[in-house]
């Protein structure tokens, strides 16, 4: 009986782990078909969301203390993962107030990257270095509004 209950269970596991390994491939065989889709700006937007992540995830400054480094990471860094939920949610939008919205705020988060290591927000040690992540917080924010803009003009 013990091994009837067990052999069971183990069917039981098998079933459920095949049916989210097939939810999961139709999710991303969905993904990819809209992916083919799309037209080149909007593959831009959405091949940006690597670059995205990297910003978020690399430091942004790094300053010399107690003999090693130590790094700041990106304080702006939920407001980009937000907007890029944005940008990817507005691919399947369409519209005048879509462009304006995906501008209007990559350039808000632009502005205030540029900001925060002229104001000293970034760090207050001194000296500190701007790392590559400061400058991929840069060039994301900038495709996307490129992107958008072109996006919102080939569709016209």
């Amino acid at each position: 009986m013990l091994l009837d209950i067990t052999v069971y269970l183990l069917t039981l596991i098998k079933n459920l782990l095949l049916w989210v390994f097939n939810l999961l491939f139709q999710i991303g065989t969905s993904l990819y078909e809209k992916f083919q889709e799309i037209t080149l700006p909007e593959k831009v937007i959405f091949l940006n969301i690597i670059g995205a992540f990297f910003a978020v995830v690399l430091p942004m400054a790094k300053f010399y203390i107690f003999e090693s480094y130590s790094y700041t990471n990106n304080p702006l860094a939920v407001y980009l993962i937000g907007i890029a939920m944005i940008m990817f949610a507005s691919v399947y939008f369409r519209g005048f107030y879509v462009l304006v919205i995906r501008v209007a705020l990559n350039a808000y988060y632009l502005a205030w990257v540029i900001y925060l290591p002229m104001a000293d927000k970034i760090t207050k040690a001194d000296p500190h270095t701007l790392t590559v992540g400061y400058y991929l917080n840069i060039i994301v924010p900038v495709v996307y509004i490129l992107a958008a803009l072109v996006s919102g003009l080939w569709r016209e």
